[in-house]
């Protein structure tokens, strides 16, 4: 059986910025929306799909008190439960850039990265990126078009 040609689509679709005492920062994505190419035989055959454009954050402290330290946290969920067509959320997974392990997604914030920052020093400004992958089944998943939307959220704490 030779799949019919699908497209999976993931789609940032907000933003959150819970700040504290002062703290002005920029939280800036970019390489959104990420699309998967059209999925492959050999995708099929090896069960997944990996997006080689990852979604890049930065974060970046612009105001406020210089001689104050920040702990900047950013986080990621989905939007849906499902990534429609019967598909289930968790067949959409992400790791960061800088590590090798994949987390299924979810709709609950999960932590992908936690850094200390000082004003115009220590990790100002500072950015990472996740990438996406997409487990396929060749019995399951019919034609269509998968999507969810992702949410990133930047928190920000004194120590």
């Amino acid at each position: 059986m030779f799949p019919d040609r699908r497209s999976l689509v993931l789609v940032v679709a907000a933003l959150a910025f819970p700040f504290g005492l002062g703290a002005q920062m920029t939280f800036t994505l970019t390489q959104t929306p990420n699309v998967f190419p059209a999925p492959t035989v050999a995708n099929y055959d090896a069960g997944l799909i990996q997006n080689a454009t990852g979604i890049v954050f930065t974060v970046d402290q612009t105001g406020g008190p210089a001689n104050a330290d920040r702990t900047t946290t950013v986080s990621v969920r989905a939007s849906s439960g499902t990534l429609g067509g019967g598909k289930p959320l968790s067949d959409l997974e992400w790791r960061r850039a800088d590590l090798g392990n994949w987390s299924a997604m979810t709709t609950s914030d999960v932590v992908i990265e936690s850094r200390p920052i000082h004003k115009n020093k220590l990790n100002d400004a500072w950015s990472n990126s996740i990438f996406l992958r997409m487990h396929l089944s060749w019995t399951v998943d019919g034609p269509g078009t998968y999507s969810t939307g992702l949410v990133f959220t930047l928190t920000v704490t004194t120590p």
